[in-house]
């Protein structure tokens, strides 16, 4: 039985390294798998055990057909060969900000392709190629408050080589599409069956939520075995994960997440999840995709009975109508960006609809806006941007055009 509990924890810390598998080939390749020691493993198991449960449609459940396919790569707008992350150890950021993208053209409309190198070069939390789950990447937007176009200046993917080559200040921020709130969710496949689990998964996908899929395999055998399936075969052909089941997991054990954007179970005997990778194309892959076996065993765990297989989503909600931008005298603003100085120039910077949160305190400036413009300005905001406890004073505030709704600020 797989264990549940993981209320022990370990007096040493081994560190956690991504792994680069090159091919000797004549066609040489890059799949970065992530390596994390035995706390870290833990600590990612149990993020996913005490996140709330994914929302299940009951409607859904009766109105959906027992068979069926379903893909949303059509929601999705990306570029197959630079969907790769090279020898960076973020694929976890990979399939979280996919799920992202698409919930951004569900619920917006809006078909845009987002950053992934922002996360990578902006989150203090940890280095810019380390492993990490899905809570890494949910709180690293819960404390930003919004996700970046791909477009943006420097904002394209630029860590392949595995190394920090572009700093957090020269990545532009605006625009940007705010976060009402972003929370990880696990979609419940241990313990409940194979029938219910993959109710459970399909139900998600139906709601037109993509599933970011993470997962562990125990040794260099199995590994090894993936990365041929990955490099040499069609995306037609099935991963069946139960060869990697009742495994130990040995020092060559590792992880890997990616993106689940549909499902084909048509033929009952050939059933299958469909599956985003960000290991880049090959000659027989040149979508990026591969296809799971629908008919595996979900509670799929290592000799030691730790789960190996994971299956999560977003909660995402965004509010596209503003932007937001940040105003500090020192042009900290909390480690926030968009940060500006002066309010004046967070005001020029920002879009047609734009929130500017400005710390507390006097500013000796008299503002003013002449375009047309939707600007909230929110003064009173501490250092580092969590609360509006006090108020900021300015000079004066003059609206020739477009309208200012100002909240703890005052003139003087």
């Amino acid at each position: 039985m797989a264990r549940r509990g993981l209320g022990w924890v370990l007096g040493f810390i081994l560190g956690l390294v991504c792994i680069s598998i090159v091919g000797a080939d004549e066609n040489s390749y890059t799949n970065t798998i992530m390596h994390p020691d035995m706390e870290t493993r833990l600590r990612w198991i149990e993020s996913y055990e005490r996140a709330p449960s994914a929302r299940i449609d009951d409607e859904l459940t009766f109105k959906a057909a027992l068979t069926g396919s379903l893909s949303l790569l059509g929601y999705l707008d990306y570029t197959p060969s630079e969907r790769n992350q090279g020898s960076c150890g973020n694929c976890w950021a990979w399939a979280g900000t996919g799920v992202v993208r698409i919930a951004l053209n569900v619920e917006d409309g809006i078909f845009d392709r987002l950053s992934v190198q922002f996360i990578s070069s902006c989150n203090g939390a940890m280095t810019c190629c380390e492993g990490g789950w899905l809570e890494d990447f949910a709180l690293f937007y819960r404390l930003k408050g919004y996700a970046i176009p791909w477009s943006n200046a420097n904002a394209n993917w630029q860590n392949g080589n595995g190394l920090c080559n572009v700093s957090c200040e020269s990545i532009s921020t605006l625009p940007n599409y705010p976060l009402v709130s972003i929370t990880a969710e696990a979609i419940r496949t241990h313990g409940v069956g194979q029938a219910q689990a993959i109710a459970n998964i399909k139900n998600v996908l139906n709601q037109n939520r993509a599933v970011w899929f993470g997962f562990f395999m125990g040794t260099l055998e199995d590994w090894s075995s993936f990365r041929t399936f990955w490099n040499t075969q069609a995306e037609d052909a099935l991963w069946d994960f139960d060869a990697s089941c009742g495994k130990p997991y040995t020092s060559a054990g590792a992880g890997h997440a990616i993106l689940c954007v549909g499902y084909n179970d048509i033929d009952p005997n050939n059933a299958y999840w469909i599956m985003l990778n960000s290991w880049g194309t090959t000659a027989s892959r040149p979508n990026g995709l591969f296809r799971v076996d629908m008919n595996m065993d979900y509670d799929c765990a290592d000799s030691t009975g730790y789960h190996n297989l994971y299956w999560q989503t977003l909660d995402v909600e965004f509010d596209t109508a503003k932007e937001i931008g940040y105003v500090e005298p020192l042009g900290v603003c909390g480690g926030h960006t968009p940060c500006y100085s002066t309010i004046q120039e967070a005001i020029n910077a920002s879009g047609i609809k734009t929130t500017i949160r400005i710390s507390g305190g006097r500013y000796f400036e008299d503002v003013a806006l002449n375009h047309a413009k939707d600007i909230t300005l929110q003064g009173g905001w501490d250092v580092s941007f969590t609360a509006q406890s006090s108020s900021t004073t300015v000079g004066s505030l003059t609206v020739s055009a477009g309208t200012v709704t100002a909240e703890y600020l005052v003139c003087q």
